[in-house]
């Protein structure tokens, strides 16, 4: 975006990873700040504000939407990109295989509820970091930008485009990642 002339900064919570992004050679340079998402309403006004793959990992969902709010000019927009909310749950969510039907399946055994779930960033890897997803439902997740005066604008789901290698379950994989969408696109609007 910023090599298309547009201005861009870079929030994130994480020092870590602030320090990261500066090391990625962008020009025009980019503006990165370490800070808690929300706390964004002194940066400016924004015509655009994405929060890609980070929206589960948000645990004051409705103060960071609000802050958002404040932040996008009228007419701004906001697009969130997430773990499909209702098919990838940490530790709630998983595939399955039905041996007798050849079919691979999608097992849920939480959605509704809202879930502070731990990661571990690196599985396998000794003194791994970690993190929290915070599992919303779809009611839940709609909830903090409306209350913030928001409208949905958009909602996509996107399918993984990973083909299996050659075996006896790739047919039925390849058809059960192109029947549960694993990611979810939401696109607000001030209006």
């Amino acid at each position: 975006m910023a090599q298309k002339g547009a201005e861009v900064t870079g929030v994130d919570a994480s020092p870590t990873l602030i320090q990261k992004a500066k090391t990625y050679p962008v020009r025009p340079p980019i503006r990165y700040l370490a800070r808690d998402a929300a706390h964004i309403g002194d940066l400016g006004e924004f015509d655009v504000i994405s929060a890609i793959l980070c929206v589960q990992n948000m645990e004051k969902l409705t103060e960071v939407t609000a802050a958002a709010a404040r932040a996008l000019k009228p007419g701004g927009r906001m697009l969130w990109v997430m773990n499909h909310p209702a098919f990838r749950i940490p530790r709630q969510s998983s595939w399955g295989f039905e041996d007798e039907r050849k079919l691979q399946y999608r097992r849920l055994d939480a959605y509704s509820s809202e879930l502070s779930i731990p990661i571990v960033m690196h599985p396998g890897k000794h003194d791994s970091e970690s993190t929290v997803s915070f599992h919303r439902s779809l009611t839940g997740l709609t909830r903090a930008g409306f209350a913030s005066g928001l409208v949905l604008g958009g909602i996509e789901e996107w399918h993984s485009h990973k083909e299996s290698q050659p075996g006896p379950r790739a047919r039925a994989e390849n058809r059960a990642r192109k029947e549960f969408p694993l990611f979810l696109g939401l696109l607000w609007r001030k209006v």
